[in-house]
């Protein structure tokens, strides 16, 4: 026999009382005991975006607008758990409102595209991964723009990664195309097959990855470990550990649009 609801759902009669009567201190209550999940998505996806572009406070921020969205939407009578839904929704209102910022100055966004054609140059000449001063010196960079230009690339290629796919969307399994690279329960051939597609481009970016970049994107998106616990770890400096995360991002990128996949703008 299936369990009743009350006995799987937790807070089910906030649940009920406050969609059924639109009673505010059942949402509220709701909020409270679920407000841990914004500060865990604010610290995962805080480790991967410099602090220059947006805090962690303002990661929060938008988080819970996220958070108040997805107790309005949540159907607690499918018998879903509403972390995962939670989750995804707070994860979306936060790239949306990094997206919807202007955060990348008209500068740096020329500066990004002149690193990204220099890295593409360099890579091809060199039949290797080009150093921070190789770079600067073709580019005509100072090393500081070389780091913010690098961070700028990176952020808008997770972006780009971290696009939603809809997908069964009411019960909390929406995806990102970075997300359904690990998933096999695909919806249908052809989504199958570009899954298949960008599974090949991340592994073959990960081959071709030094071992430390390895260690730092294993331990930041499979291991769900934050920046600072990484640089615990591996014993580096917060600063190296984003220079490498922003150099395995890049790399990704660099493969993807071989591909002919156009990321975003600074193609």
């Amino acid at each position: 026999m299936r369990p009743a609801l009350k006995e799987t759902i937790p807070y089910y009669s906030l649940w009920k009382n406050y969609r059924e009567n639109e009673d505010i201190k059942s949402r509220d209550y709701l909020v409270k005991q679920y407000l841990y999940l914004v500060d865990q998505m604010a610290n995962r996806l805080g480790s991967s975006i410099p602090q220059h572009i947006i805090s962690k406070e303002d990661l929060a921020g938008l988080g819970y607008i996220g958070l108040m969205e997805a107790i309005k939407k949540f159907d607690y009578k499918k018998g879903f758990q509403f972390e995962t839904f939670g989750l995804w929704r707070i994860k979306g209102a936060m790239l949306d409102g990094i997206r919807q910022m202007d955060w990348v100055p008209r500068g740096l966004r020329e500066k990004a595209k002149k690193l990204n054609s220099g890295l593409r140059d360099l890579e091809q000449k060199l039949m290797r991964t080009p150093t921070e001063m190789e770079v600067s010196k073709y580019t005509d960079l100072t090393l500081d723009e070389v780091d913010q230009a690098m961070a700028t690339l990176s952020v808008s290629t997770l972006l780009s990664l971290n696009e939603p796919l809809k997908i069964n969307e009411e019960d909390g399994k929406q995806q990102s195309r970075m997300e359904q690279i690990r998933d096999d329960q695909l919806p249908s051939q052809d989504k199958k097959i570009q899954m298949d597609e960008f599974k090949k481009l991340i592994a073959a970016s990960i081959d071709k990855m030094s071992e430390k970049e390895r260690l730092v994107i294993t331990l930041m998106y499979y291991e769900g470990l934050s920046q600072v616990e990484i640089t615990e770890i591996l014993n580096l400096t917060k600063g190296r550990i984003s220079q490498i995360h922003s150099q395995a991002i890049l790399r990704i990128r660099k493969n993807f649009e071989a591909k002919g996949y156009s990321l975003d703008s600074f193609s």
